[in-house]
C-alpha cells in the first residue's frame, strides 16, 4: 500500500505549526500572543509556497487525493488563515485571559479543511470532517466569561453532534448498498449495479448531514447564535473557509461518487437549494446586529452555492470555486472592518455604524464592497459569481431556482443597502475619527481590490477555475 507521504507534506506544514505554538504557549509568561499570528502566518504562507510545487496523485492507500481542485481550495484555506489569523491579532487586545491556543485552534482547523478537501474515501472525509468540527466546536466557545458565547458554543455542539448522526447513518447506507468507501470505488459500482433504495435513503441523510457544515436548510439553526456570540475571528473563520470545506466535500461526494445517479438527488438539491434562499434572505432583512445578519446572509449564500451544485455540471463546478475566492475577499475584508471598529466602540449593533464615512472613509469603504459584493450588487466580484451560478441552473433547466435565486439576490441588496444608508447618509453618534493602522490600512486595501478586480476583469479567473472543474466529472 503506497503512502507517498510527499503529498501530504503541506498539511504537515499546517499541523507542524499549529504544534510549534502550542509547545511556545507552555513556556512563555501570560501576556500578548500576537507574535503567535505572525507565526501562525508565516506558517501559512511556507504552506501555501509548497503548494505550488505539489503534483497530482493519490496517497495515503487511496484515502487522500491531490488534484488540482485540492490544489486550489487549499490555497483558498491558506488564505483565510492569513487574513483570520491578522484579525485574530486585531481581536486579542479585548478579550481577558487571553491563551496563545486559540491560534493553535485555527491552524488545527484549516488542517483539516486542507485534508477535507483531499477526502477521496468516505471514511478519511468523516474523520478529517470530525477533526475540524472539534476545533471549531472549542473556538466557537473559546471566551468563557462572555454567556452568550458559551451559550452559541452549546447550540454548535449539539446541533453538529445530530448532523453527525445523520452523517454517518447515511455513509453506511451507500456502503451497505456499493460495498465500497472509496468514491472512486462507489462511482464504478454504480456503473454495474442499478441504484437500490438503500442507496437513495444513505444519499438523502448524507446531504442532509452535510447541510450543517455549509448552514443550510434543514441543519442551519446554529448559525445566528454561533455567528453572534462567539469571537468575531472565529465568525469569519466559519463564515469564509468552513464554507468553502462544505462544498469542496459536497461535490466530491455528488459529482465524483455519485455523479451516475444525479437523477436522483438532483431535484432534493434544488429544494435545499430554494428553502435555503427563501429563509436566508427574507429572516436577514429585520436583523440589527450586523454580525447575525450576515449570518443570515451566509445561509442565503449556501442557497447560490447548492444552485450550483444541483446543476451537476463543470459549469456549476466552476460557479462554486469562482463564488467562494469572491466570497472569502468580501466577508473577510468586512470582517476586518467590523473587528477594527468593534475595538474601537464595542459595539457590533447596525445602527451604531451611523456615520462611519465621516469617522472613517476606509472601513466604510471597505464595508461598501464587501457587503454588497455578498450581495451581488455589479461590478463586484459576488455580481459575476452569482451570474455563473444562474448560468449554470438555467442550463441544467433549473428555471425557478434561478428566478428565486434573481428575486433573493434583490432582497439581499435591500438589507445590506441599509447598512450602506446607516454608515453613508446617517449622523454619527461620535464624531472622533477611527484610527486604522498601515498595516490594517494596507490589507484593506489589497482585499477591497481583489473584490473589485474579480467584478471588473474575471475572465483568466473564470478561465481557470472552469479548466480546473473538469477534474470532477
Amino acid at each position: 500500500m503506497e503512502m507517498n507521504l510527499i503529498k501530504v507534506v503541506p498539511e504537515f506544514i499546517m499541523l507542524g505549526t499549529a504544534f510549534l505554538l502550542l509547545v511556545i504557549e507552555l513556556f512563555i509568561a501570560r501576556g500578548s500572543r500576537k507574535f503567535f499570528g505572525v507565526i501562525g502566518i508565516l506558517g501559512a504562507i511556507a504552506t501555501g509556497i509548497s503548494l505550488l510545487y505539489q503534483e497530482t496523485g493519490s496517497a495515503l492507500g487511496g484515502l487522500f487525493i491531490q488534484d488540482q481542485v485540492a490544489i486550489y481550495f487549499k490555497a483558498l484555506f491558506v488564505l483565510c488563515a492569513v487574513l483570520v489569523l491578522y484579525i485574530t491579532m486585531m481581536y486579542e487586545d479585548k478579550i481577558k485571559h487571553w491563551k496563545g491556543e486559540f491560534y493553535s485552534l485555527i491552524l488545527f482547523s484549516i488542517a483539516g479543511m486542507m485534508l477535507l478537501a483531499s477526502s477521496s474515501d468516505f471514511i478519511s472525509f468523516y474523520v478529517s470532517l470530525e477533526f475540524v468540527a472539534v476545533c471549531l466546536y472549542v473556538l466557537a466557545a473559546f471566551t468563557s466569561e462572555n454567556r452568550n458565547t458559551i451559550e452559541a458554543g452549546l447550540k454548535y455542539l449539539i446541533t453538529g453532534a445530530l448532523a453527525s448522526g445523520f452523517l454517518v447513518y447515511g455513509i453506511s447506507f451507500i456502503y451497505g448498498s456499493t460495498g465500497a468507501t472509496g468514491f472512486s470505488a462507489v462511482a464504478t459500482a454504480l456503473k454495474t449495479a442499478p441504484g437500490s433504495g438503500f442507496l437513495v435513503l444513505g444519499l438523502s441523510l448524507a446531504i442532509i448531514g452535510l447541510t450543517f457544515k455549509i448552514s443550510s436548510i434543514p441543519f442551519h439553526v446554529w448559525s445566528p447564535d454561533v455567528y453572534q456570540g462567539a469571537p468575531t475571528p472565529v465568525t469569519a473563520l466559519l463564515a469564509a473557509a468552513s464554507k468553502g470545506a462544505g462544498f469542496v466535500v459536497i461535490m466530491r461526494i455528488l459529482f465524483t461518487a455519485l455523479g451516475g445517479i444525479k437523477a436522483e438527488w438532483m431535484v432534493f438539491v434544488a429544494v435545499i437549494s430554494g428553502a435555503t434562499l427563501i429563509f436566508g434572505n427574507l429572516a436577514a432583512m429585520p436583523q440589527k446586529d450586523l454580525k447575525r445578519l450576515i449570518a443570515y446572509a451566509g445561509i442565503g449564500s449556501a442557497g447560490y452555492l447548492l444552485m450550483a451544485v444541483a446543476a451537476g455540471s463543470t459549469l456549476g463546478a466552476g460557479a462554486i470555486m469562482f463564488y467562494m475566492l469572491t466570497y472569502i475577499f468580501g466577508i473577510l475584508g468586512s470582517f476586518l472592518a467590523i473587528v477594527i471598529f468593534h475595538n474601537s466602540e464595542g459595539s457590533d449593533l447596525i445602527d451604531s455604524y451611523a456615520g462611519l464615512s465621516r469617522r472613517s472613509p476606509l472601513l466604510a469603504f471597505s464595508l461598501f464592497v464587501g457587503l454588497l459584493s455578498v450581495a451581488g450588487f455589479p461590478p463586484l466580484g459576488g455580481f459575476i459569481a452569482k451570474l455563473y451560478i444562474f448560468a449554470a441552473a438555467v442550463k441544467e433547466g433549473l428555471w425557478v431556482l434561478a428566478v428565486i435565486g434573481v428575486v433573493m439576490a434583490i432582497v439581499s441588496m435591500y438589507y445590506f443597502l441599509l447598512v450602506v444608508k446607516s454608515i453613508y447618509l446617517r449622523p454619527p453618534h461620535n464624531t472622533a475619527p477611527i484610527h486604522v493602522d498601515f498595516t490594517s490600512r494596507a490589507v484593506l486595501y489589497v482585499v477591497n481590490f481583489a473584490t473589485i478586480f474579480l467584478g471588473m476583469y474575471p475572465g483568466p479567473v473564470t478561465d481557470w477555475v472552469m479548466d480546473i472543474a473538469k477534474v470532477l466529472f
